[in-house]
């Protein structure tokens, strides 16, 4: 039988590593998402949180210490360059006479699809699934070494940006909380005890609220 509060109890984990299954998914002009499209394969997945401080002074004392979470910024880091990814965010084009890259003239947001592996205290070793959403992404930087009697493979980094989207209410709508704030998802990370595990990062997974 299924675990329906695992969500809000997840197993513990000791070490997290590795990266595999990279892809992508942009929405459609229905409102709707995509197929998830592979982006190859990927040596590192770095991601920081986007953030900001501020200390508010009353009476010679700090009255509030605020905390602005913008987001996350990252870096996906490939074997190769993924033209089909470089072609749906407006970087490259293909023309008759080749591959061309373009100055872009739209950054759609998107969702970013990966997975990781995670070890428990029983040294098992399980995959973790993760979903970024609100992505925007910069062209992945080149550099070519000669080879010297063995093949010098390069990789390939490309700039993320992770905004979000808003959450859903049980309902469908979007959720707004007993203040009136909204919340942003930035990143839904899926593991094998929670429901709904094995149809993860099949499609566009949108993040909704546990109905009360």
């Amino acid at each position: 039988m299924a675990n329906t509060n695992a969500a809000a109890t997840p197993a513990q984990n000791l070490i997290r590593f590795n990266i595999r299954n990279a892809k992508y998914a942009f929405p459609t002009p229905d409102g709707g998402w995509g197929d998830f499209v592979s982006m190859g394969t990927s040596t590192k997945m770095a991601l920081e949180t986007d953030s900001s401080e501020k200390e508010v002074y009353g009476d010679g004392e700090c009255i509030i210490h605020y905390v602005n979470e913008k987001g996350k910024t990252g870096t996906l880091t490939q074997n190769n360059i993924c033209n089909a990814y470089e072609i749906a965010c407006g970087r490259k084009i293909l023309l008759e006479n080749g591959l061309a890259d373009i100055k872009p003239t739209k950054n759609t947001p998107h969702v970013v699809y990966f997975e990781i592996c995670e070890m428990d205290g029983d040294n098992k070793i399980s995959v973790a699934k993760c979903m970024l959403y609100g992505v925007t992404s910069t062209r992945p930087s080149e550099s070519y070494d000669q080879n010297n009697g063995e093949i010098n493979e390069s990789s390939f980094d490309t700039p993320l940006k992770i905004k979000g989207i808003k959450v859903l209410a049980a309902d469908g709508k979007v959720y707004v909380d007993e203040k009136g704030n909204n919340r942003l998802v930035w990143q839904l990370t899926k593991t094998p005890d929670m429901e709904g595990y094995a149809d993860f990062g099949s499609t566009v997974i949108v993040p909704k609220m546990k109905a009360a």
